[in-house]
């Protein structure tokens, strides 16, 4: 199936087979479920060259976002390919994934079947994955669960960034500039919605009025309930983060349970070579 689509003039299809089986004999995870992994990752855009390596940092994704290595690409490849970034870019995009899972009430395999439907918004509205990471974090700590913040999030995203709606209006009003000007000159979400509750309060408004639609005013105010300068230190973190699916992932390789996992599969992948 991979030799289907791989573009053999960057590796021959021996080679890619060879790194799959250490990669499952290293992982645990059965080498066709890598294979499978290989073949949608080449298929999203993944140079044949270096999908193999894409996976290998996708399955520990899998491992310490407590899903499998098919999902994890799947999660990687639509982040990537919507923000417009590189396979090089998985490690980062990786973390901030793990970091929305330890800071919100959430898991990687969750965020995964849903973000997909939210990402196409984030990005349009010019809402860095950070910022979204964030936002999930709040929501889901704060008792949201993830589907749920998912459709929260997009109905807010899509009213600060719609023109000529109240919330839309005010932050031109305000500040002369669109939501997306206001993302993509630093703004945080949540310093927007400092600049939406000090019109509504001026106003003699509740915040809660200013919005149309019921999912955008949970998420709003949700978010309006941290404080601006802890979700701002939040943010931060999530830009700065490194290192933290490797932690995860070395954690979930030091139990009993995972190193009898490995110890399986390295014994079925003998027997498929002996077999070759």
């Amino acid at each position: 199936k991979v030799e289907t689509i791989a573009d053999k003039t960057q590796k021959p299809i021996g080679d890619i087979k060879t790194e799959i089986v250490d990669l499952s004999n290293k992982t645990g995870a059965a080498a066709t479920d890598i294979a499978e992994a290989t073949y949608q990752a080449i298929s999203a855009g993944v140079d044949t060259s270096s999908a193999v390596s894409f996976v290998a940092q996708s399955s520990k994704l899998a491992t310490a976002g407590f899903t499998d290595t098919t999902t994890a690409v799947d999660a990687l490849t639509t982040i990537l390919n919507a923000y417009g970034l590189e396979a090089s870019d998985a490690e980062h995009v990786s973390d901030v994934l793990i970091s929305t899972q330890n800071k919100g009430k959430t898991t990687v395999n969750e965020l995964a079947s849903s973000m997909g439907k939210i990402i196409p918004t984030a990005n349009a509205m010019g809402v860095s994955l950070e910022d979204l990471g964030a936002g999930y974090s709040y929501l889901t700590a704060g008792g949201i669960a993830t589907a749920e913040a998912t459709t929260y999030m997009n109905g807010m995203f899509n009213e600060l960034g719609k023109s000529g709606t109240t919330v839309s209006d005010i932050l031109k009003e305000k500040t002369g500039k669109s939501f997306q000007e206001l993302m993509n000159s630093g703004y945080s979400v949540r310093d927007v919605l400092d600049i939406l509750q000090q019109s509504a309060d001026e106003a003699g408004l509740g915040f809660n009025d200013l919005w149309s639609s019921q999912e955008a005013g949970k998420a709003a105010m949700a978010l309006l309930n941290t404080d601006t300068k802890d979700y701002n230190d939040t943010l931060k973190d999530f830009q700065t983060t490194q290192g933290d699916t490797e932690e995860a992932f070395n954690k979930m390789a030091d139990t009993t349970e995972y190193k009898l996992k490995v110890a399986m599969q390295n014994g079925k992948n003998a027997l498929m070579q002996l077999g070759d």
